[in-house]
């Protein structure tokens, strides 16, 4: 099936959790670079930024990290204090812990119409997914022509998400996590992925239109398979370590 951003009004709002990491070394403050994307999710008045574990791995305390939450006029950034990164315990699979939390430094000033964080308590229920069912992932794939290119002799970064349409191929390899089949030739390709957010689409049809249920983060992705993690074992984590409160939902 093909559809575009025009035909889902719904999902357009829901991918303005989808926000574009900054990091800018302190040996090199005059060249930031852009790699990959965060989710931002919200539990009541408390608000974090999840990315694949891949993305801060290699990250040290000489380098600070920054969230864009405004892309017209003056630029608004968050700053992030920390990365805060689960690790396996028990018979708990090292797959399961393949994500990162990173907190701001204080809480996030999001503007209506370019962020807005995403309620952990509103998701999808994987179990109801069959395959070729249809879903959608966000990001700022770093070959896009048109986006995410930094101009250091203007001092200017231009962001472009895209949003790629694909369907469910069914359970990963990768205990917690599911596979897609989508093809990012169109929108920049897989480099960049990492740390979106990827939506169950459900047709509404009272409304007549599409609507959006947060399935998970994306972990991995290729030209034409992407891995995320299920939303469930990610907001698990974030009430025991994070909010420490229980949240409860599904769709």
């Amino acid at each position: 099936m093909e559809l575009s951003i025009e035909d889902l009004p719904e999902v357009d709002r829901a991918t303005k959790c989808a926000l574009p990491l900054i990091f800018t070394s302190s040996e090199h403050p005059e060249y930031p670079g852009i790699r990959a994307t965060s989710t931002a999710l919200r539990y009541g008045r408390e608000t974090v930024f999840v990315t694949a574990a891949h993305v801060v791995a290699r990250n040290d305390d000489r380098t600070t990290i920054e969230v864009a939450l405004g892309f017209r006029g003056e630029p608004l950034r968050c700053g992030i204090r920390d990365a805060v990164k689960p690790r396996p315990t028990g018979d708990e699979d090292a797959a399961l812990c393949d994500f990162a939390v990173l907190r701001p430094v204080s809480s996030p000033s999001f503007i209506e119409g370019d962020s807005e964080a995403h309620d952990i308590s509103r998701f999808a229920r994987m179990a109801a997914a069959h395959p070729k069912s249809l879903f959608a992932m966000c990001g700022y794939p770093s070959g896009h022509p048109s986006g995410n290119i930094i101009d250091y002799s203007a001092h200017t970064i231009t962001f472009g998400l895209q949003l790629a349409i694909g369907t469910y191929r069914g359970p990963s390899p990768f205990k917690g996590h599911h596979t897609l089949d989508v093809d990012t030739a169109q929108t920049g390709g897989p480099d960049g992925f990492s740390g979106g957010p990827v939506f169950r689409l459900l047709f509404d049809e009272e409304r007549q239109t599409w609507i959006p249920a947060l399935a998970g983060v994306v972990t991995h992705a290729g030209p034409t398979c992407a891995h995320f993690i299920d939303i469930v074992h990610v907001g698990a984590f974030l009430r025991r370590e994070i909010f420490g409160h229980q949240a409860r939902g599904g769709a």
